[in-house]
């Protein structure tokens, strides 16, 4: 019986089963297709087709790279988030009708655990800075 190499492949390629990707060109620029994500079985497009065998093939030969997608909550999730400008870090739950959440998911200030919130203050810290420049007072 022949063995199914998807989770090794996927782990060596630095991805989860289940986890969305991009696949890069040469140049940087994302294929038309994505994202993709691997199962236990194989790798699938947007529209759940499988991945083309040499698609895989430029992957593991370097010709094409992958680019891993945000983390995003899902509804009723919770996530850690940089509070405020001294980088005080809150924990919330995800609801898509919420205002405030979408608010902090589209400037990428939603974290899945309190370590990556934490690494994220920098970055964040700069972002608030950059906002802050455009406000009047």
């Amino acid at each position: 019986m022949s063995k199914n190499y998807m989770p090794e492949v996927a782990r060596m390629l630095g991805l989860e089963i289940g986890e969305e990707f991009d696949i890069l060109y040469k140049d940087g620029t994302a294929t038309e297709i994505g994202p993709f994500k691997f199962t236990n079985e194989t790798i699938l497009d947007c529209d759940g087709d499988e991945l083309q065998c040499w698609r895989l093939c430029c992957l593991l030969t370097g010709d094409y790279t992958i680019q891993r997608r945000p983390w995003r909550p899902k509804e009723g999730e919770g996530y850690y988030y940089i509070r405020s400008t001294d980088g005080f870090l809150s924990r919330s739950t995800f609801h898509s009708v919420d205002a405030d959440d979408l608010a902090l998911l589209n400037m990428g200030n939603c974290f899945p655990t309190k370590e990556a919130a934490e690494t994220a203050v920098p970055e964040m810290l700069e972002k608030f800075e950059e906002i802050k420049k455009g406000v009047r007072e």
